[in-house]
């Protein structure tokens, strides 16, 4: 399969026709290492200057609510980054725990294959928050289905496990999980913070 922007759109689209399917047409790309890597940092980017418009265009209240704004998109792309990264290795090592055979290579590509699509849906999010921000806001909830229903097929087409509701049950309590660890982790820096 040649790579044109637009064989590129085509295969997003079939993905979130397919998922499956899509996973495994991206997986069949053998992509090299380097090109995965790129692949994760540049939606990373991507993701961060898309936030930083989104911010940009609210109004100044709301920006105040935010905090006066969002990180720059330097900090908010390694953020992004590093939350990519973090998905990557739980992807790869719980479903290796619970018997699967998907590698960290594969994983890396599924969840920059993964963003790079919720990049796209970000962009028309944007692109409507000006003109429609009711329908703006509609395209995030649906973009939050998307993206739990694309990676439970993903993780399912990774591993080789058949159940999606297995699957969608595991990310739930993985996410369960790695919340109650993140905020025993936080809550004493916070404390030392004093706030």
């Amino acid at each position: 399969m040649e790579l044109t922007f637009g064989s590129i759109l085509q295969l997003a689209r079939f993905t979130v026709q397919k998922p499956r399917e899509g996973a495994r047409a991206v997986l069949s790309l053998n992509l090299p290492n380097d090109a995965r890597w790129s692949l994760l940092l540049l939606v990373a980017i991507g993701a961060a200057l898309l936030t930083s418009v989104s911010i940009a265009l609210l109004p100044a209240e709301m920006r105040e609510m935010l905090g006066g704004g969002a990180q720059s998109p330097l900090v908010s792309a390694g953020l992004q980054s590093a939350a990519l990264l973090l998905l990557v290795g739980v992807m790869t090592q719980v479903g290796r725990w619970r018997g699967g055979k998907g590698s960290f290579a594969d994983a890396l590509l599924l969840v920059g294959w993964l963003q790079f699509i919720l990049l796209l849906v970000q962009a028309v999010q944007l692109a409507t928050q000006l003109v429609a921000p009711f329908i703006s806001e509609i395209i995030g909830i649906a973009g939050i289905a998307l993206f739990f229903w694309l990676l439970t097929n993903f993780v399912a087409e990774l591993h080789g496990f058949r159940s999606l509701g297995k699957v969608f049950a595991g990310i739930l309590l993985t996410m369960f999980a790695l919340s109650f660890v993140l905020a025993l982790f936080l809550m004493p820096l916070m404390a030392a913070q004093g706030v």
